[in-house]
């Protein structure tokens, strides 16, 4: 049960990865005719020419583009595992692992109350 939690959470953070990451794609774009990016650690006192950065640039706009379809595929593919397991349980189950992921106020443990600002 606390693996789907770990499940649910890590597709959320996937996820969110994705979405923060997609942006930097974005950004590699041509712009005056020129590809914008970035060069790994150390490769700028490689004295690299103009055409041999814009060659790197365009490897790791490449890469990037199949990880991230990638993370996709298994972001879907972990929704996809998740929902079969989910399906195997009974009505009354799935209820009680709501409540569990969710986080049961009679389950927490009773001390000091967090400070409400």
């Amino acid at each position: 049960m606390m693996r789907l939690a770990r499940v649910l959470a890590g597709g959320a953070l996937l996820a969110t990865l994705v979405l923060l990451s997609a942006d930097g794609v974005l950004s590699q774009e041509k712009k005056d005719g020129k590809m914008k990016g970035q060069l790994p650690q150390g490769w700028s006192k490689l004295d690299l020419s103009a055409a041999q950065k814009e060659e790197i640039y365009k490897i790791n706009r490449e890469h990037k583009e199949k990880v991230d379809k990638l993370r996709d595929e298994i972001r879907k593919l972990d929704e996809e595992y998740s929902k079969k397991r989910v399906a195997v349980l009974s009505d009354e189950q799935r209820k009680k692992l709501i409540d569990i992921v969710a986080g049961d106020p009679k389950d927490k443990p009773k001390g000091k109350e967090p400070d409400k600002k």
